[in-house]
């Protein structure tokens, strides 16, 4: 994993980090990208304070060798992960919330379009 200092994450954010990011995106909406890995390959996550999320998707994409890309805004409330995607991958709902758990993490997760109309 790569490190970017305190402005963002390198490819996939695990654990502490993550838990630093969550704490930031409290304050102020952060740009996210996610890859949800395919067969055996662990799901990838990718929050920035300065990329822009399609940007951050596009290199997810790149480096993973994906297709399946989302991205879009989080912003944090409480135990409430809200995700407003400008692209979003089928389950992603599940999947994030499965990724949070495993890195210690517990949130709930709301998936936004782009007007803010709840996706299921």
């Amino acid at each position: 994993m790569e490190d970017e200092g305190e402005d963002g994450a390198g490819l996939g954010l695990e654990g502490i980090q993550l838990k630093k990011f969550v704490k930031i995106a409290r304050k102020q909406p952060l740009p996210f990208a996610f890859v949800p890995g395919t067969g055996d390959e662990e799901p990838t996550f990718m929050l920035h304070r300065r990329k822009k999320a399609e940007v951050m998707g596009k290199t997810l994409r790149k480096e993973t060798g994906q297709s399946k890309v989302s991205f879009g805004m989080m912003s944090v409330e409480g135990k409430t992960v809200s995700l407003t995607c400008d692209k979003v991958v089928p389950g992603l709902g599940k999947k994030l919330q499965r990724f949070f758990r495993q890195q210690k993490v517990p949130m709930d997760v709301i998936l936004l379009d782009a007007e803010g109309n709840e996706i299921s």
